[in-house]
């Protein structure tokens, strides 16, 4: 729940910064056609809720330990995509060639 919750504030720090490209197709609809940050945190909210229900009425059967290592490794990989993604974002080319249109309707902001 932590990483979760750090990712978003991750996404909504970049957001409102330089920017981004949102991998995930309902936020980065959400972002782009509402630009609501409380819809962006419900959603969010809401998919790791579902998940917490699912593990835990899950959690004395063998698939719900393998979904829960699952889902700790997928937010690993994503920590670890943040981290990769923070330090080469710093080359501000990059970033005035997305706010410039070089990324189309991918690159985000929120204002």
């Amino acid at each position: 729940m932590i990483l979760s919750l750090a990712d978003l504030l991750v996404t909504l720090l970049h957001l409102k910064s330089s920017g981004m490209m949102e991998a995930n197709p309902i936020a980065a609809w959400i972002i782009g056609h509402t630009g609501s940050v409380s819809l962006l945190a419900a959603f969010k909210a809401a998919t790791v809720g579902v998940c917490v229900l699912l593990l835990y009425r899950l959690r004395r059967h063998v698939e719900g330990e393998v979904a829960a290592w699952c889902a700790v490794m997928i937010l690993a990989v994503v920590s670890f995509t943040w981290y990769r993604y923070t330090r080469e974002i710093d080359s501000l080319v990059d970033v005035e060639i997305a706010r410039q249109g070089g990324y189309g309707d991918q690159w985000l902001m929120l204002d």
